[in-house]
């Protein structure tokens, strides 16, 4: 009996013990494992930063798009509508207006076109956003001046022999890119000489080659 007291009163003890040094329950003295804390929560669920191929996924000015808004039975809304991102980086759809476009992935902007539907004007919906093709546009002193389908690898001087190269009349030394709001010139005749200087183009880009005035 007084062996059993002794065990006892050892136990009281270790509890008071691991009471006094914070542990919250019996379970903590015992092994069994806590639950994790909140801190420990929001470590775990601290977003992973973005990956290049994640970045490179994202709509851009320029970019052509098609927006459908499946809203149940057939409705003016299901109709898909083709859209361009404006230099403002937004879009404008039906009922909504002005949507911005430019720097979300097209799931990232489906999300954002629903929740600017439901439930102002539909009880639910889905929205889908497909990439259609992105385009540049070369003009001026080319021999073959237009829209051309754009891709990952071009650069100022590919887009140039894309569209058949100078004329005789071109400027080479004052090749303009205009991308949004933004104008810069460029010396082709440098960029020949140094080809790791060429500049990449984006979807939207439009270079214009300038008359030579000789």
């Amino acid at each position: 009996m007084c062996r059993l007291l002794g065990t006892s009163r050892w136990v009281i003890a270790a509890l008071a013990l691991g009471l006094s040094a914070g542990c919250s329950t019996v379970s903590d003295l015992l092994g069994r494992s806590n639950p994790p804390s909140a801190n420990a929560k929001a470590n775990a669920a601290a977003p992973a930063t973005t990956s290049d191929e994640e970045a490179s996924g994202r709509l851009r000015t320029g970019d052509e798009i098609v927006v459908r808004i499946d809203a149940g039975p057939p409705t003016a809304g299901n109709t898909p509508s083709d859209v361009t991102i404006d230099d403002q980086g937004n879009i404008e759809l039906a009922l909504v207006g002005t949507i911005k476009a430019a720097g979300l992935t097209p799931s990232e902007l489906a999300e954002h076109i629903q929740s600017n539907y439901v439930p102002r004007y539909y009880v639910r919906c889905t929205a889908t956003v497909l990439v259609a093709q992105r385009f540049f546009y070369v003009g001026g002193e080319v021999k073959a001046p237009g829209r051309f389908i754009w891709s990952e690898d071009t650069t100022l001087m590919k887009a140039i022999n894309t569209a058949g190269g100078f004329t005789d009349y071109a400027n080479r030394g004052k090749v303009q890119l205009a991308r949004g709001k933004e104008l810069q010139t460029f010396d082709c005749d440098e960029l020949q000489r140094n080809p790791a200087k060429d500049v990449p183009i984006r979807p939207g880009d439009t270079i214009t080659v300038l008359r030579s005035v000789f």
